[in-house]
């Protein structure tokens, strides 16, 4: 069984936000003052290209932002281990559809293999008629 919910699940922007958001809510001014005078793009791109895929699992980010330190802000590899240190990220399970084979396909294949054994049939013929000839030749 799967523990895999797609509601887990967000966009990377969405995840940011969130983050964002919830640590200016705890850290005030502490936290925007982090990067004062650092490009908020840059800021983003460099917490997203970290966190990767744990920016996108709902778990995970509650974990870490849950465990965060009381004085001070995480910086952005401290905050992905604190997410490395919840849940996992479970795979989204893959339908696996097996191909069964139509008749014509069943039909097809038996006559394949009849040709197929004919002339394993004819081989072996021709080996052991040859062997037979070899042999009275010594």
């Amino acid at each position: 069984m799967s523990n895999y919910l797609e509601t887990d699940f967000c966009e990377p922007e969405e995840g940011l936000d969130y983050i964002f958001g919830y640590m200016s809510a705890v850290y005030g001014a502490g936290f925007t003052r982090h990067w004062e005078n650092v490009d908020p793009d840059l800021v983003r791109s460099v917490w997203q290209k970290e966190l990767g895929r744990y920016a996108t699992y709902k778990p995970s980010l509650q974990h870490a932002l849950d465990c965060m330190p009381a004085r001070m802000p995480p910086s952005a590899i401290e905050f992905r281990n604190l997410c490395r240190n919840g849940p996992g990220i479970p795979t989204k399970p893959s339908l696996k559809i097996e191909h069964q084979p139509t008749e014509y396909e069943k039909a097809r294949s038996a006559i394949e293999k009849d040709k197929a054994l004919a002339k394993l049939r004819e081989l072996k013929r021709q080996y052991t008629s040859g062997i037979s000839t070899n042999h009275d030749d010594q």
